[in-house]
């Protein structure tokens, strides 16, 4: 039988009626070593031999407070699993429990997530860098206090060298030890407000559980754990990871999280035939659950093991009713799913605003289906968010560019209702105060700092990550007054071709004061020009307040409409023959849902609106563009404007100027006058293109002209911009 969609209405009228009991033996969990007596396992894998032991490690990771998306699925899966093998199996999540959570959970600052997963018996986790969200003081008090689990880091210490949490936990089961050991991503520093982890220090995760994993076996650790909140960026990469090329032998599984990608790998260590290392990652928010069958042979201290991810929809074969009838954990989980609930609607079904249409991220494939959260890839919601911070804060605080990071935008705004859920706006095209809440959860402030326009430049590069970060390229998402040309070809620092703030190229000398959530304004995800700037200011008001009265502005004449217009474009390739300029546009549609493919450009003289000199066909968003400079009125720019999704662009100067010796029609002036005449040759100590017109086919003009095709001043312009 296929499971029904979880339904509020279903969960308080459960809750109501449900005993609450626990039959079920829950493994001890914490530093002190216990020991359980469990009766003899059946195990979940293949059939144990004779003098082993079976022992099934349940995972799960980054569920991120999932309480508004089918919890009781979640906790059904995790029960209909355990009772293959209940007094043996070990549940483990590798970080990310809380923080960008739903509005169910967010709005009690995620105690009821915690609440569910004491409920569920978690054994253990690792920390993530969501728990850092509120500082390293909440995670060591409120969260670790409120959790019936341990949280384990066996890489983060405090100003005092102590450890902020136990490195690892160890666990009997049925006579087979097993350690735990945890480490999250070292990059927590960049994704995580600095002011909150000050004296924090994130140690190489690799190294901590090297050591500790160690220290464990000499302990007499018959199996080995290890949970570490970082992955492969890549599924395809996992094995070839630094998380398991540079783990110890001593592991015997090694489990991922962060990237919330899905892999699961076996490896044969010995040559014997039989696995006996797993590498597992199992997605993200509750949608999928790693499993990890160990069969442990005590007298030839022999780990062998299956490992597999599955999808909890397809796990679960009973109704949401039957689930809780059947399973105690899941009727408990019910009765505070129910109770978050009800503190949630009450809260969280104020409309806000209405919109038209999906306004969504950008997206991608994963596992070969389309998905959202590209946050390398431009998104009609991120450029919504970044222009609401910018019109927050214009007037108060002079804000002329605001930005967003992609990983702060963790939900979609979408037209339709679902009926399933019951604070989402009850009528197609509105946005709750909970819709609007689960975009922008972190609760940051707004920020503002002052940049020079060579800074901001630098901002820019730094989409492109550094080495070993998590993703190689984070797309901000930018107010529309912004736009910029970039060539990916080009070396590290040097990609960003040129950027146009208010319809005028950005002034490398000149300050612009730009907006953002006091995340990014601090260095996070890797933007460590930001911290550079000066007069930087806490507004003091919360992202998401603002966020809400933006809607409700933008709405209260009409409602919303989704805009696709790219910030970015990629243009590359440019070379001149004679008066003529051409280059290689590209990635000129969106992801997000809804987005149009572009079908064709319109070169315009003077600006977006201006006069119409040539257009350019559209395929896959992508166009060759040519430019006769030689119709050009003197100074006049050239942008390009793209249909049907209206993104504009300003073509670079540079590239205009690699049109040598060309004479654009002069620029109108006040009164009569006579053109010089042309001369001969330069004068004296003339630097091409610097004054003086030149005479072949395509004459200059002072200032803009130089005197041969394919001269020095050319070449050092196209070496310069594309290489």
């Amino acid at each position: 039988m296929a499971p029904q969609k979880h339904r509020p209405a279903l969960l308080a009228a459960l809750a109501a009626g449900a005993v609450v009991t626990s039959s079920g033996l829950v493994l001890p969990a914490a530093s002190a070593e216990q020991t359980a007596a469990p009766d003899t396992p059946v195990s979940a894998g293949d059939s144990t031999a004779a003098g082993e032991t079976a022992v099934d490690l349940l995972y799960f990771n980054d569920y991120h407070g999932r309480l508004g998306s089918d919890p009781l699925l979640f906790a059904g899966a995790i029960e209909q699993l355990r009772a293959e093998n209940e007094d043996g199996t070990l549940l483990l999540s590798g970080g990310d429990n809380v923080g960008a959570s739903e509005y169910v959970s967010a709005v009690q600052q995620d105690v009821p997530t915690l609440d569910v997963l004491d409920a569920l018996g978690l054994d253990a986790s690792a920390v993530g860098n969501h728990e850092f969200d509120r500082g390293a003081d909440d995670l060591s008090a409120r969260i670790t206090e409120r959790a019936d689990f341990p949280y384990l880091a066996a890489n983060v210490t405090g100003p005092d060298g102590e450890l902020v949490t136990e490195a690892s936990a160890t666990f009997d089961v049925d006579g087979v030890r097993v350690g735990v050991v945890g480490a999250v991503t070292q990059q927590t520093a960049t994704l995580v407000p600095p002011g909150a982890i000050e004296g924090i220090t994130f140690g190489d995760p690799v190294e901590a559980v090297n050591a500790e994993a160690e220290r464990l076996e000499e302990n007499g650790a018959d199996v080995v754990v290890a949970v570490y909140h970082e992955g492969a960026a890549d599924a395809a990469d996992a094995l070839g990871d630094r998380l398991v090329t540079g783990t110890s032998a001593t592991v015997d599984v090694v489990l991922n999280g962060h990237t919330h990608e899905v892999y699961d790998e076996g490896v044969d260590t010995d040559g014997d035939g039989d696995l006996d290392r797993a590498v597992l990652q199992a997605g993200s928010y509750g949608g999928s659950l790693g499993r990890i069958s160990l069969s442990y042979d005590a007298a030839a201290d022999d780990v062998d093991l299956t490992t597999a991810v599955l999808a909890v929809d397809e796990v679960v074969t009973a109704t949401e009713e039957e689930l809780v009838a059947r399973y105690p954990r899941v009727a408990e989980v019910a009765g505070i799913v129910a109770a978050a609930e009800e503190v949630a609607v009450e809260r969280g079904r104020t409309p806000v605003g209405e919109i038209t249409g999906d306004i969504t991220t950008a997206y991608g494939l994963r596992d070969g289906k389309p998905a959202r959260d590209d946050r390398g890839a431009e998104s009609s919601l991120g450029n919504l968010v970044a222009e609401s911070i910018r019109d927050s804060l214009d007037e108060s605080n002079g804000v002329q560019i605001g930005l967003i990071n992609p990983g702060g935008l963790r939900a979609d705004l979408l037209w339709a209702d679902d009926p399933a859920q019951v604070i989402d706006g009850e009528r197609d095209g509105v946005v709750t105060e909970s819709e609007a809440n689960q975009v922008m959860p972190f609760a940051n402030n707004l920020s503002t700092v002052t940049l020079t326009g060579e800074q901001f430049e630098r901002v820019l590069e730094q989409q492109w990550q550094p080495a070993g970060a998590s993703r190689p390229y984070l797309q901000l998402g930018l107010s529309e007054n912004v736009s910029y040309t970039f060539d990916a070809a080009r070396p590290a620092g040097d990609r960003i071709t040129s950027i146009t703030v208010d319809g005028q190229p950005v002034d490398p000398a000149a300050e612009y004061v730009l907006g953002s959530v006091s995340f990014l304004v601090e260095g996070g995800d890797n933007f460590t020009v930001l911290t550079e700037g000066t007069d930087v200011t806490d507004t003091g008001r919360i992202d998401r307040d603002a966020w809400m009265e933006y809607l409700a502005d933008r709405s209260a004449d009409a409602p919303i409409a989704p805009e696709f217009d790219r910030r970015s474009v990629s243009l590359a390739g440019a070379a001149a023959e004679a008066c003529t300029v051409g280059f290689e546009v590209s990635q000129l549609d969106m992801t997000s849902l809804g987005a149009p493919s572009t079908m064709s450009l319109s070169v315009r003289e003077g600006g977006p609106e201006g006069t119409e000199i040539g257009t350019a066909a559209v395929a896959d968003g992508a166009a060759t563009v040519s430019v006769d400079t030689s119709d050009l009125t003197g100074g006049a720019p050239v942008w390009l404007v793209a249909e049907p999704t209206g993104t504009q662009v300003r073509v670079p100067e540079q590239v205009l100027d690699l049109a040598d010796g060309c004479a654009p029609t002069p620029a109108p002036t006040d009164g009569p006058g006579e053109e010089p005449a042309p001369s001969e040759e330069p004068a004296p100590g003339h630097k091409p293109g610097q004054g003086h017109p030149g005479k072949h086919p395509g004459q200059g003009e002072p200032g803009k002209g130089v005197w041969e095709h394919g001269s020095e001043r050319a070449r050092s312009v196209l070496g310069r911009l594309f290489g």
